[in-house]
């Protein structure tokens, strides 16, 4: 009888999600900028951005500017945590439903403990920082205070404007949105996955059918949390000081430009959770083989 194949270590499959997220992010983050910029541009801030008419013209208009490198104004932010950001949430997961039977309940109860772990470590303070600067950076925003600022520079002007808690600001809505889509993304990628034969005792996907069910997990997870990522891109922006919590942001926004308000970004957002959620379980999967190879 061949002997049973020993999991990879936490170790290897913190290494493996770290360098899936860091290659991902280069290619997905132009349509977070676009995003977050349909995000902050609601009636209750005072002023429209210019960037009404949707995601190509943030893009166009932004690309006309300042040139491609504007599209990825705040970026570095997500370049230093994408890493950690995805090492935290496949590392937790796996911790979690190690010893959990394979089933769907259990694999949502996972997802939500590994989404709480990667927003509280993590995604907070990755998305305070890349908010705020380019919040700063934006053409409605006359006096820039440090969107302008090496990287390390602007952290420490923002701390010392807004306090070191300023990192933590939305960290509620935060942890609300990575629990839940967490939750639905290694839910629906497992289930996919399963349903197709794929993985456990089956053959293991191809880098094609991991993009594809990831992908389609994302985009769900995307689309049942967009209201929470609104309210959390708004907590942490520059008019943060607007709102005394997560609730009297969505009423401001929703008393302000109606409930549909809540899903400024969506497209956007959908079109890049797709590939990001996509490539990083299907560069996950190759990246643990390379990583098993090498260690």
């Amino acid at each position: 009888m061949a002997a049973e194949k020993k999991p990879p270590s936490l170790a290897k499959i913190a290494l493996a999600g770290g360098w899936a997220g860091s290659m991902e992010i280069l290619v997905t983050y132009p349509l977070e900028f676009a995003k977050t910029h349909l995000q902050l541009q609601h009636g209750a801030a005072g002023t429209k951005s210019g960037f009404d008419r949707g995601v190509v013209h943030c893009l166009a208009s932004t690309v006309e500017r300042h040139g491609v490198r504007g599209v990825y104004a705040g970026c570095t932010s997500w370049f230093v945590f994408a890493g950690p950001r995805s090492a935290v949430r496949f590392a937790a997961f796996e911790r979690l439903s190690r010893e959990a039977p394979r089933t769907s309940g259990w694999d949502f109860l996972c997802g939500l403990g590994a989404g709480v772990c990667e927003a509280a470590l993590c995604q907070t303070p990755n998305q305070s920082i890349q908010i705020k600067l380019q919040h700063d950076a934006a053409p409605a925003v006359a006096a820039k205070r440090y969107s302008h600022l090496p990287f390390l520079r602007a952290c420490r002007e923002i701390a010392r404007q807004h306090g070191p808690l300023a990192f933590y600001d939305g960290v509620v809505p935060a942890m609300v949105k990575g629990a839940l889509t967490n939750s639905i993304r290694f839910v629906g990628y497992r289930g996919l996955t399963r349903g197709l034969g794929l993985g456990g005792d089956g053959p293991a996907p191809t880098p094609a059918q991991s993009m594809l069910c990831g992908g389609v997990a994302g985009a769900v997870s995307a689309v049942a949390s967009q209201p929470v990522d609104t309210v959390k891109a708004n907590m942490m922006g520059l008019d943060r000081g607007r709102y005394a919590s997560s609730l009297a942001c969505a009423r401001a926004i929703v008393e302000a430009d109606g409930a549909a308000a809540l899903f400024n970004g969506l497209r956007p957002r959908v079109v890049r959770v797709f590939f990001e959620v996509g490539l990083q379980f299907a560069l996950f999967e190759q990246c643990t083989k390379i990583v098993d190879d090498l260690w």
